[in-house]
């Protein structure tokens, strides 16, 4: 008798000291990260350059954030729609969203900051900036790569440089009834890309082109981040991933 298999994402490696354009480590990777885009449009990031500690600290500061009274997170107002705070509303009661967009200025961290704690908030700026900062050099080596793997590498640089990086902090509310499942409807992305950050509980899923659909496990031991083609990453033959 066989047996059902569960379809996992490819997990590849970021944190290869070699990781240069040209070396046989770029090459690879840049196979890897090709396949895995057009075969799920996703898959798990090893990247040890953000450290264990760094990420703890930073979801240490997002706890807090959400304790902040609503009259200051309601200050959080974003240029377009879904860029300010959001929720929880009866559509969606037990969600809430804060974000600050290009998170690699350190300016409009500041001013996120201020919104948020007027009175000053210690360390939040500084841990914000080095991970917005970290997570951004992830996202623009993942699209070189991916980009080089099709010949268009030159044409990378004026997309690269186009794109802003928005963080997004989301908490979902533990609901009164404990049998309840909490959960986002489906969707894709409208970015050019996502990276998704779990910590501690795991509740991303993300189907396949065949409509499986995959849980996507964190596992506290290792730092590892999903990476997810969006609506705007139209190249070769991407997955759209529906998640």
């Amino acid at each position: 008798m066989g047996s059902l298999t569960l379809p996992k994402l490819p997990t590849i490696n970021f944190s290869i000291e070699d990781l240069k354009p040209g070396s046989a480590s770029w090459l690879s990777t840049a196979k890897q990260v090709r396949f895995a885009l057009e075969e799920y449009g996703s898959f798990v990031a090893q990247y040890e350059q953000i450290s264990a500690k760094l990420l703890n600290n930073m979801f240490g500061q997002a706890k807090d954030l959400f304790e902040v009274p609503k009259e200051n997170k309601v200050k959080n107002v974003g240029e377009e729609p879904y860029r300010g705070h959001m929720g929880p509303n009866p559509i969606m009661p037990l969600y809430e969203s804060l974000c600050i967009d290009n998170v690699t200025s350190p300016q409009e961290t500041q001013k996120f900051k201020n919104l948020l704690w007027p009175e000053g908030k210690s360390n939040f700026c500084e841990t914000t900036d080095t991970f917005g900062q970290l997570l951004a050099n992830l996202e623009r080596t993942v699209e070189q790569l991916l980009f080089e793997s099709y010949g268009i590498g030159k044409q990378y640089e004026s997309v690269g440089s186009s794109n802003g990086h928005l963080l997004r902090f989301i908490r979902y509310t533990v609901p009164e009834d404990k049998d309840a499942t909490v959960r986002f409807p489906s969707h894709t992305d409208i970015n050019f890309t996502t990276i998704v950050v779990q910590h501690d509980i795991a509740g991303l899923e993300v189907r396949t082109k065949e409509g499986d659909w995959i849980s996507v496990e964190c596992k506290p031991s290792q730092v590892q981040f999903v990476f997810m083609a969006g609506d705007g990453l139209q190249v070769g033959a991407i997955h759209q991933p529906i998640n």
